[in-house]
């Protein structure tokens, strides 16, 4: 055993060997930087480490990517499976942003973690790949975003995905793991597949909630979303471990001398020029990114470095807004709180924020001689552990979250006395309840709002659609997570500099307003009565469970609804805050992915997706990078040579900048 715990030391020490010769020192950027590149990427979690990679596939072109975080060292409690999400995220990883105080729940903040990582949030997340139902996808491309459908994304899915639909046949039989693998790719980047070992309580928990007579999934990626099943997981069939975009998207191509990676880097600003020509109404001139501005971790000075083609920023839903708007770029009123000049005013920079909210109900398992990941201790965890390193086999293989029920109004109303009637659900829909975003909120974001409660109306409506998730893992725990809320919150930067003061986190006000829409908490409390149901039922009953203080009381619902905005937390899927949709309504890139106003400025990452669809994001991430970088392709030659730069930049008011160029010091 400590023979196959060397060897396995050795393989990862030569994985940072190889990784180092392409990655850019900390310490000595400035010797390492070409004069200008063709691309710069801000941000190295999943979607800049896509078009990175696909980018490159053309040796004439330059990219450069920006990485705040540093690459992971492979510890095992990201690497297992078995270990991944049972003691929080791994801290060097992590942002470690909180929210605002949620007003609409318990005026508590929430802590909101996002990767700071090559990687970024694949990383950290566990492992889940699933897509949501056609019709989310579909409801994209009504919002204004022709071919952005299911049939458009479909390729894509496909494009990033190396499925393997290996599982025993004992577990194909019990668990009903059926792929449909004319939906699946065979030959991408990211290992999909399933674990070579479920806990028996996947089982009791499928059956029982068939007794319910919620349909059991087959494959939940097929189109039809609504039902039980056990979701694929982001793991390398061969050694069963993570597959994360680093891994799958950097890691192959070390040997392209045309990308670069710069990590513990942090772009502060994008630096724009006028075009000469005519813009796009209602701006007069398109603005050009012809540069950017980073400062090195523990270094006081900016730098900056042109671009020649775009800067692709990839930075998450919560710092590419942020980024956008200390660059000069979103509402007028943050623009002018942060005194920064205006570049560009697009008010929904920021706005429409989504997340899943998330509630953990515990109905602790107490049948005698059940086998959990509770008793993983001692030489039971040895052992485990030994069967993994030998030949990746056992319990360490099993995710924290492999068996799951996606919920539709249908099921619900039908389960449960006092749930919404599909019949008369459309009152909660209708313009009015625009107000509830606030008395500032700008007038095309109030009619963007509007059109997504039309077709937030048609998804909820629709049986094959889930408006709630249930997440059972081996012990006890029914997570209940809304899917479709109605609720938006906004993200914006503190401050001009997002990094003032010697802060470790970045300067930023993020407020998911839980709740601000209150059929979003009225959801999850019929989620946690349906709990009650589930647990009752036959096969479930064989575990003995024993709920906790208060899930022991669903009929209460004063103190179930006490309890929901006393412990909803975020399930990590922000999206919306730099959405693509028109620009009349609230919309910041369009259907190509570019920022209005912009001649070369595209935004590649959750912020776009305009409705969050009921599915973990990463699966949908990888989806639209591998899109967008199709999209930029085609634009390869379109772009036109760049406007000249100035010969100063303003970095702040009265602080000159040097001439553009190669890397000069700013401040």
């Amino acid at each position: 055993m400590e023979i196959i715990k060397l060897l396995l030391a050795l393989l990862i020490q030569a994985s940072f060997l190889a990784v180092e010769c392409l990655n850019i020192p900390a310490d000595s950027i400035l010797d390492h930087l070409l004069p200008s590149y063709d691309y710069i990427v801000v941000g190295g979690g999943v979607s800049g480490l896509v078009v990175a990679n696909r980018l490159t596939e053309n040796p004439n072109v330059t990219v450069l990517v920006f990485e705040a975080g540093e690459l992971d060292s492979s510890p095992e409690a990201v690497t297992v499976p078995g270990l991944i999400g049972h003691g929080g995220f791994v801290p060097p990883y992590n942002w470690n942003l909180t929210t605002t105080p949620q007003e609409f729940l318990d005026n508590r903040s929430r802590d909101y973690g996002q990767g700071h990582v090559v990687g970024g949030g694949s990383i950290l997340n566990g492992l889940v790949m699933t897509r949501g139902a056609k019709a989310e996808y579909d409801a994209w491309e009504t919002l204004g975003n022709p071919g952005w459908s299911w049939r458009g994304l479909l390729p894509y899915f496909k494009k990033s995905e190396n499925f393997s639909a290996v599982v025993s046949p004992e577990y194909q039989n019990t668990l009903h793991i059926h792929p449909h693998m004319s939906v699946h790719g065979t030959d991408g980047p990211v290992g999909v597949g399933y674990p070579s070992f479920f806990y028996n309580q996947s089982t009791k928990f499928l059956r029982g909630i068939h007794e319910l007579g919620v349909p059991v999934l087959s494959d939940p990626n097929a189109g039809v979303a609504a039902g039980a099943t056990i979701v694929p997981s982001s793991i390398l069939a061969w050694n069963q471990s993570r597959a994360d975009g680093r891994r799958s998207y950097l890691d192959p191509v070390l040997d392209r001398p045309n990308l670069h990676l710069a990590t513990q880097q942090t772009v502060t600003r994008i630096l724009f020029v006028n075009e000469t020509s005519t813009g796009q109404s209602p701006f007069e001139a398109l603005r050009r990114a012809y540069a950017v501005e980073f400062v090195t971790l523990g270094d006081l000075h900016r730098w900056q470095v042109p671009c020649g083609k775009e800067v692709i920023l990839a930075a998450g839903s919560v710092l590419s807004p942020a980024l956008l708007q200390v660059s000069g770029v979103g509402p007028a009123s943050v623009l002018e709180d942060l005194q920064v000049p205006v570049v560009l005013e697009i008010p929904g920079v920021g706005q429409n924020f989504q997340d899943h909210g998330m509630v953990q109900a515990f109905y602790n398992y107490t049948e005698p001689g059940l086998f959990s990941a509770n008793n993983l201790t001692g030489d039971t965890l040895l052992n485990v552990q030994e069967q993994y390193l030998a030949n990746h086999t056992g319990p360490w293989t099993q995710p924290l979250i492999s068996t799951v029920a996606f919920i539709s109004l249908f099921n619900l109303s039908r389960l449960l006395d006092h749930a919404p009637n599909p019949s008369v659900i459309g009152s909660n829909f209708d313009h009015k309840a625009a107000l509830r975003l606030g008395p500032d909120a700008h007038p095309t974001i109030v009619e963007g709002y509007a059109h997504q409660l039309r077709a937030l109306l048609s998804l909820v409506l629709n049986p094959a659609v889930a408006v709630l998730e249930i997440m059972a893992d081996s012990i006890g725990t029914l997570s209940v997570v809304m899917q479709h809320p109605l609720s938006r919150g906004t993200v914006r930067a503190l401050s001009s500099d997002l990094l003032s003061g010697g802060s470790v986190a970045p300067n930023i006000h993020l407020d998911p307003r839980y709740c601000s829409h209150d059929l979003d908490c009225e959801f999850l409390r019929y989620g946690l009565k349906l709990n009650d149901r589930i647990i009752k039922t036959k096969h479930m009953k064989e575990l003995k469970p024993a709920p906790a203080y208060p899930w022991n009381d669903a009929c209460n619902d004063t103190l179930l609804t006490e309890t929901i905005k006393a412990r909803i937390q975020t399930e990590f899927h922000p999206v919306g805050t730099t959405a693509m949709m028109p620009l009349a309504h609230g919309g910041v890139v369009s259907p190509r992915l570019v920022v209005y106003g912009t001649a070369n400025l595209r935004v590649v990452d959750a912020g776009i997706i305009p409705i969050l669809p009921a599915a973990h994001i990463q699966s949908a991430v990888f989806a639209i990078a591998e899109k967008a970088a199709d999209l930029i392709k085609e634009d390869y030659d379109t772009f036109q040579p760049p406007t000249p730069a100035p010969n100063s930049i303003p970095l702040g008011p009265g602080d000159p900048h040097t001439p553009s160029g190669s890397p000069e010091p700013q401040g």
